[in-house]
């Protein structure tokens, strides 16, 4: 490539790259958090690092999402910074694609504006954003992994520690390395690089023992369950899954999905067959496989999860580029596979982006820009503007509440289930209880005497049941006008007490 060449591209990929950053920026000023960022945010700001361990378990997601926003949340800065951390998450993940990868422009482009990069991970404040930097991350460092060996090891942990779908790539990757190094002394009739390999790979095996210890006794959860399938079933399950992850990121169908599966399959054999290490690939294929099994036994897995997928997919075709300038740099029938995989991924970027702007997709471009995702935020300011902080404020749902109480500083829920002050889902028996209308009100009048009302922020899925119609009758002082990406459209109710 001419010099000229270089500067074209380097300028292209600049404009790309603020191009990314601004259009994600404008993306997340329009995106109202709702109940699983919100969820987050409260237990950050209430619970200690150690009562955190004690509630991970239900939550199912591991410590490392937790504790990284744990100090933003105590500080008692607004609970709109968690965005400001997944995208500055994000846009250090896509400069090191931009800068770093050997992909092309254009792979890049669609890449970075595809959901892969755009908004899921981006604007959406989740945990599965540390999945993809920590992927990118792993694949920098791979030329240096052997003399960088504590980072190297420290990454795959935190990788373990990002989610639990991560953890077979963590435990695959960290197998590839050992494997290398294991290889590499027998060979050389040396223990040197067994010795050296051991510096970081303890670390991985170290966070998973941390993640067993976090879910320890999880089927005590009322809303863990595990389905039993005979060996048939199981095996049919895990093929319908196979399909799913790609008919839902792409919005193609299933002989869509067998061709690109076949062809992925048959590069990716030929690629390991060429670089005489088939490390990289089983790394995918185990990262693809544990997500079709999870979402068969265990419960089936979103959108979210099938993304990370992606990152596993940059990782693996970096790495084998990688491996290409390390063991056979002018080798062309390597190159033209790994063009060939360049192209795969452009399909699979463009084929999302597609299904993003379609209607089918509940979060699409559209209402990403123009829809409502939750109503949390406007009913948070109509409770900030009329009703005190001394109030008695009752919630006929956990999960959708912690939404709104997430923007209130100040204010205490009570939960109509258990009558208990409540503020994250903790997944529990009591947070699952129903209530009456009159064992609501009964309570009320016991507990707070001094009260003439209370008010109650009722949802669509409520624990509350009225048969004889009295919560009809009391005033609606808070209503969502429509409806909402994610279903949280509020009621505030104000009921008085009789005595």
């Amino acid at each position: 490539m001419t010099g000229d060449r270089k500067k074209i591209d380097r300028i292209i990929l600049a404009v790309i790259f603020v191009a990314y950053v601004v259009f994600n920026g404008l993306l997340l000023m329009r995106h109202e958090q709702w109940r699983d960022e919100a969820n987050v945010w409260l237990m950050a700001g209430e619970l200690s690092p150690m009562q955190l361990f004690g509630e991970i378990r239900y939550q199912g997601h591991p410590c490392l999402w937790y504790l990284l926003v744990m100090p933003f949340a105590k500080l008692g800065l607004p609970f709109q910074t968690i965005g400001v951390i997944s995208l500055g998450i994000m846009t250090v993940t896509a400069w090191i694609f931009v800068w770093k990868t050997p992909f092309s422009v254009l792979v890049k482009a669609v890449c970075l504006f595809s959901p892969v990069f755009t908004y899921f991970y981006a604007d959406i404040a989740r945990n599965y954003c540390l999945i993809a930097l920590i992927l990118m991350l792993l694949g920098l460092l791979y030329p240096k992994r052997n003399e960088r060996c504590v980072l190297y090891g420290l990454l795959l942990g935190l990788l373990v520690q990002a989610d639990t779908i991560a953890i077979v790539s963590a435990g695959m990757i960290s197998l590839m390395w050992l494997w290398e190094n294991l290889y590499s002394g027998f060979c050389a009739r040396s223990f040197t690089p067994v010795k050296n390999v051991m510096k970081g790979v303890w670390i991985p095996l170290a966070s998973l023992f941390l993640w067993i210890a976090q879910f320890y006794r999880v089927s005590d959860s009322p809303v863990y369950q595990v389905r039993d399938f005979r060996i048939g079933e199981f095996l049919g399950e895990v093929k319908n899954f196979s399909y799913h992850i790609l008919i839902r990121m792409t919005g193609r169908g299933q002989s869509f999905c067998l061709v690109f599966l076949a062809l992925f399959f048959l590069m990716a054999v030929l690629v390991s067959m060429c670089l005489k290490d088939a490390g990289a690939f089983l790394v995918m294929a185990g990262a693809f496989l544990f997500q079709a099994v999870f979402s068969a036994v265990v419960y089936q897995l979103h959108i979210w999860h099938f993304i990370s997928l992606c990152f596993v997919f940059l990782w693996t075709a970096w790495v084998w580029y990688q491996q290409r300038e390390e063991k056979y740099p002018g080798d062309k029938a390597v190159k033209v596979l790994l063009g060939g995989f360049q192209i795969l991924l452009l399909v699979l970027s463009a084929s999302m982006f597609l299904n993003w702007n379609s209607n089918k997709e509940p979060s699409s471009l559209d209402n990403a820009l123009n829809g409502v995702y939750s109503d949390g935020v406007h009913a948070a300011d109509y409770i900030k503007e009329n009703i005190p902080k001394d109030a008695v404020i009752v919630s006929a749902n956990v999960p959708f509440a912690s939404t709104v109480l997430a923007y209130l500083d100040g204010y205490d829920f009570y939960y109509a289930g258990s009558r208990e002050r409540t503020s994250y889902a903790d997944w529990s028996e009591k947070q699952n209880r129903s209530s009456t209308f009159k064992e609501l009100t009964a309570w009320a009048e016991q507990k707070f005497p001094e009260k003439q009302f209370i008010y109650l922020l009722n949802t669509e899925d409520s624990c509350l049941s009225d048969e004889e119609g009295e919560l009809g009758k009391c005033e609606i002082l808070y209503q969502t006008p429509g409806e909402t990406v994610r279903g949280e459209e509020y009621t505030i109710y104000k009921i008085p007490l009789q005595r």
